[in-house]
Order: structure tokens, then C-alpha cells, then sequence
């Protein structure tokens, strides 16, 4: 359900979870609650494995303001030229976001 070809395919899909329930759409970050278990697990809350979980925080609290705006039809402010231009979300872009948390992942708990 977290896919798009473009921005505005990816808000729609994101606009479905977010109608149907928070709590379907909070299953739906798994990464978050993995980071979060990890650091538990090896009792390590270093400032790298931190500062994901706070940016992952950050992202789900920053999607959830996005989606209630459009939501409740409210004035969209900054997200609304984003919004207006068809922004393609092409396949570095998205490889490259999995990457970067995957080499925090390792960065941290390998010099653990």
C-alpha cells in the first residue's frame, strides 16, 4: 500500500490507510518498530540507531499531518506545490532510501 509511481500516487495510497484506521495505518511502519526493538534487544541506543528512530518518528508524525490536512480539506501550505507537480518517485530514489537505513543498521550494531 506504501507505493506510487509519483508523489500524488503515493499520498493517495497512504490517504487509503489513513481512512481506514491509524492503527492500520501504524502497522503499516514497520521499520520503525524494528529499529525500535533492535536497539532494546542489544541494549544499544547509540546516537546513530537514536537519530533513526527519531527520523522515522518524525516521518510517520510528518505523513499523519500531511494526510489529516488533506483530510479535512485544509489549506495544504508548503505541501501544496509539492503536491500540485507530478513528482516521479523512480527506482534510485526509492533503493537509496532503503539503503540509507539498512547502512545505519549496520554501521551501528556492527561496531557494537
Amino acid at each position: 500500500m506504501q507505493k506510487g509511481e509519483t508523489i500524488d500516487a503515493y499520498i493517495s495510497n497512504l490517504l487509503l490507510l489513513y481512512e481506514r484506521g491509524i492503527v492500520l495505518f501504524l502497522c503499516m511502519h514497520p521499520s520503525l518498530y524494528a529499529a525500535i526493538f533492535a536497539a532494546l534487544y542489544f541494549n544499544n541506543f547509540s546516537l546513530l540507531i537514536t537519530a533513526l528512530i527519531i527520523l522515522k518518528a518524525f516521518d510517520i508524525i510528518l505523513k499523519l499531518m500531511l494526510l489529516e490536512r488533506i483530510a479535512k480539506s485544509k489549506p495544504l501550505g508548503i505541501f501544496a506545490q509539492m503536491l500540485g507537480s507530478d513528482i516521479p518517485l523512480n527506482f534510485p530514489l526509492k533503493a537509496a532510501l532503503t539503503l540509507f537505513y539498512a547502512v545505519i543498521f549496520y554501521i551501528n550494531f556492527a561496531a557494537a
